[in-house]
């Protein structure tokens, strides 16, 4: 493979794909699942000519592949860590007592003694 053309090529299409997503994923996530699946196959495409791979070459490969050679996340593993990012951002300026509301109901996930109980807290434990 040519160095060259491979670096010239994620330099072009990963500031494109990535800011499509990056910077509109809040209107994509409510996007229709065959909204996604247009998008993830563009993805698929500018992978495929990235990499050289041939156009038949089945989409969990080329996901594979994506991930291990140009750190690309499929769109929706993207979109889902966008949001997850986003929300916990929003939740760690939130106010006090919502940040300490969700800190303890995660808490009762994975433990159940809880020091000092919220109201939430009460109505998940028995």
């Amino acid at each position: 493979m040519n160095y060259f053309f491979f670096d010239i090529s994620i330099s072009y299409w990963s500031p494109l794909l990535g800011s499509i997503l990056d910077y509109s994923f809040p209107c994509l996530n409510s996007f229709s699942e065959n909204n996604i699946k247009k998008l993830q196959a563009i993805q698929n495409t500018a992978v495929r000519s990235i990499l050289k791979l041939k156009y038949d070459t089945p989409s969990n490969i080329v996901h594979h592949e994506a991930f291990n050679k140009l750190k690309f996340l499929t769109v929706s593993n993207r979109l889902f860590e966008l949001s997850e990012r986003y929300v916990g951002t929003g939740l760690s300026h939130s106010i006090p007592l919502v940040v300490r509301l969700v800190k303890e109901y995660k808490e009762g996930f994975e433990s159940r003694y809880i020091e000092y109980p919220t109201p939430l807290c009460l109505t998940t434990s028995t």
